[in-house]
């Protein structure tokens, strides 16, 4: 292999084809964090449209990987090779080759894409109180794809947190869950829901007081409503709680992100004393509870 890269890119040392493979490869690497983290500030999803997808990997991750290659190149020593392959290529992409190149790429990308666009993805949207609590669980179940946490159910457009929690906008903090229901289904996904918030208090959740910490579900189809009420029949029949349930179960209309402090919140300030006394202790439940369903990573 080495003999074959040397021919190919005119050079004689097969450490100078070492260290490029290594370049190589670090900027892959560099190039897929960079576009997780592009992709989570804009928002996008796993079950964002394919062409959104492919529109971003040309315009911003495409050019970024060569950016990356050239940068990663120097820090090796090795500047003048990645520059001079740069404009090898820039040479060599002539008019056609260039739009048998854009082919390959845009397959390339449906090929990378696929096997997420190829599941067909759910979404819930719940409010079981605060949203730091039903985010931190719901992240480490398995076959959940992403959480969102945000705010439904209110009338005001786009609102901010402060606005919500005043209580004066009618929305609840919920968070939107994509899941593959391949792997874990919406009765499955509700399940964990009911188990790790008190579905039985009106407009509560412990010391968390006001219509935003309503217990909801947001339906998106006729099919999530029957799963809903009937799984809330079924825990009232079974009295699993000394109280009737008083969860909501509202068609779904608008979601609005929460702001980006919001988002893993709980990873991210586990010291904090609310996030030690009130979501950790539900984490902990939910993991003990469903720890065949726990995520691979998280057991």
């Amino acid at each position: 292999m080495f003999k074959k890269l040397k021919k190919r890119w005119d050079i004689t040392s097969n450490f100078q084809v070492a260290i490029i493979l290594i370049v190589f490869a670090l900027t892959g690497s560099a190039t897929l964090y960079v576009k997780g983290a592009a992709f989570h500030v804009l928002g996008i999803q796993p079950d964002t449209e394919l062409w959104l997808k492919v529109l971003l990997y040309i315009l911003i991750i495409f050019p970024l990987y060569q950016v990356l290659l050239v940068l990663i190149g120097t820090l090796f020593g090795q500047f003048r090779f990645f520059w001079n392959f740069e404009k090898k290529i820039l040479r060599r992409f002539q008019f056609r080759k260039r739009k048998k190149a854009l082919v390959l790429l845009v397959l390339g990308i449906v090929f990378i894409n696929s096997s997420t666009m190829a599941k067909e993805l759910e979404k819930a949207t719940l409010g079981g109180g605060c949203f730091w609590c039903t985010e931190a669980v719901f992240l480490e179940l398995n076959g959940v794809e992403s959480v969102m946490p945000g705010y439904s159910g209110g009338h005001v457009k786009s609102p901010s947190y402060r606005e919500v929690v005043s209580g004066n906008t009618g929305h609840a903090e919920v968070v939107q869950v994509v899941f593959d229901p391949a792997i874990v289904s919406y009765l499955e996904v509700l399940e964990v829901f009911f188990a790790t918030h008190d579905p039985t208090t009106l407009n509560r959740q412990g010391a968390d007081v006001g219509t935003q910490y309503r217990s909801a579900i947001f339906y998106h189809s006729d099919e999530q409503k029957k799963v809903a009420e009937d799984i809330i029949a079924s825990l009232n029949k079974e009295k699993v709680f000394d109280n009737l349930i008083v969860t909501e179960v509202t068609n779904f209309d608008k979601f609005y992100k929460a702001e980006n402090y919001h988002v893993d919140y709980y990873a991210n300030n586990k010291n904090q004393p609310y996030c030690r006394l009130v979501v950790a202790p539900k984490v902990d439940k939910f993991e003990k509870l469903f720890k065949e369903k726990l995520k691979p990573k998280t057991k």
